[in-house]
């Protein structure tokens, strides 16, 4: 009997975890149609588009759009997206987290993430960071994650330092923003890295 070896290269389907990702008072969810409320309350914050490609102002149609693309995302292997909730209330949206961009060939993907401004200064980024790279490498067979922070985003990349990524080099010019062009700081996370991903104790 002939054995049909899927290629490598090729986009695959992506399966979410049944179970909430969690750490410490930060948990990790699919997405929900409820959400939308929630979506469009946070991204209300001009400092989320300020360091993301989400649109400002946001409004019900941007949500229902994002919403919608998180089922294509999945089934085309192009992202893996989680709202970023209290672990004590999952249904109160709290932020964003996605793999994206992946390189199936390369087994890599770059994380990205935004919080709701209400959220920000309890380790919830730092938390979601670890838990979806953890899951990425142990569940996707990722090699390699990137992280991309603004180089006047100093919060983004303290987040990158303590999740055990290595600052590698900065991308100028690399993305074109409302701000006009963005210098980048490229971080990368490697599954040999040790406990890539892992909760710090």
């Amino acid at each position: 009997m002939r054995v049909v070896r899927r290629r490598r290269d090729l986009p695959r389907r992506i399966v979410l975890p049944a179970d909430h990702l969690v750490e410490g008072e930060t948990a990790l969810r699919a997405w929900r149609d409820s959400d939308l409320d929630g979506l469009v309350a946070a991204c209300q914050d001009p400092e989320i588009s300020r360091f993301t490609r989400v649109p400002y102002p946001y409004g019900s149609a941007d949500a229902r759009a994002y919403l919608l693309s998180r089922h294509d995302a999945v089934q085309t292997g192009t992202g893996a997206p989680f709202a970023i909730v209290a672990a004590a209330d999952r249904d109160h949206l709290l932020g964003s987290i996605s793999l994206m961009r992946f390189s199936w060939k390369h087994a890599r993907a770059e994380v990205g993430y935004w919080l709701g401004s209400e959220a920000r200064g309890h380790g919830h980024v730092t938390r979601a960071v670890r838990l979806v790279a953890a899951w990425g490498f142990r569940s996707l067979g990722l090699e390699r994650i990137e992280l991309m922070a603004a180089t006047d985003n100093p919060a983004s990349q303290h987040v990158a330092e303590r999740c055990g990524f290595t600052r590698e080099a900065v991308l100028r010019s690399y993305l074109d923003s409302k701000q006009g062009r963005q210098d980048m700081v490229v971080f990368g996370l490697l599954a040999s890295d040790g406990q890539a991903g892992a909760p710090s104790s």
